[in-house]
């Protein structure tokens, strides 16, 4: 009697399931779990599993291609896949720690080349702080030569990069200039 029972539910579980499990191979089982986790729908990479004998390409499709110019193993380069996350932070704490003892060389009045390179390498990056400070300096010869053009010129630069009042001391320092340095500037446009 309990072996009945347990067909009669066996043939009754399978009966119920089988319309959910149409599955006749492992690929089809495999689209239709797919098709159920995404309501119903069978995303492009799976519906494209195997491509039909059409799409493969003969001789005759590839007579019309260029070839692929060979390279020698002298062209490829390495590339670095190590992770040089470290390297590139320290590099990164070294240039923030030489950027605070540029500004205090600036504020003690002691610019030194060093000093000198550090923010005019900043200035050709487009830095706005730096820029600003190189053209406070020519302004004031703070570590080099005063150069009211060479300021006007800075802070121009320094506006265009949205530094806050940029514009109005690059005007303070036109109003500064003599005749020959305006003329420098009007030529310089």
């Amino acid at each position: 009697m309990n072996r009945f029972i347990y067909t009669i539910f066996a043939v009754a579980v399978t009966a119920f399931f089988a319309e959910s499990c149409r599955a006749s191979s492992l690929d089809e089982l495999y689209r239709d779990i797919i098709r159920s986790d995404n309501r119903g729908y069978l995303p492009l990479f799976v519906k494209n599993r195997t491509a039909p004998d059409d799409l493969l390409l003969t001789e005759e499709d590839l007579a019309g291609v260029a070839e692929i110019p060979s390279t020698s193993v002298d062209d490829i380069k390495p590339v670095n896949l190590s992770n040089d996350f470290r390297r590139r932070s320290v590099l990164a704490k070294a240039r923030q720690q030489q950027w605070l003892k540029t500004i205090a060389a600036i504020k003690s009045n002691q610019v030194t080349p060093l000093e000198l390179n550090d923010i005019t390498a900043r200035v050709k990056e487009n830095d706005p702080k730096a820029t600003e400070i190189l053209a406070w300096m020519y302004t004031k010869g703070v570590g080099v030569a005063k150069d009211f053009v060479a300021a006007f010129n800075l802070y121009k630069k320094a506006a265009a990069l949205n530094v806050a009042n940029a514009e109005e001391n690059a005007l303070t320092v036109y109003k500064s200039m003599n005749e020959e340095q305006r003329r420098k500037v009007k030529n310089m446009r």
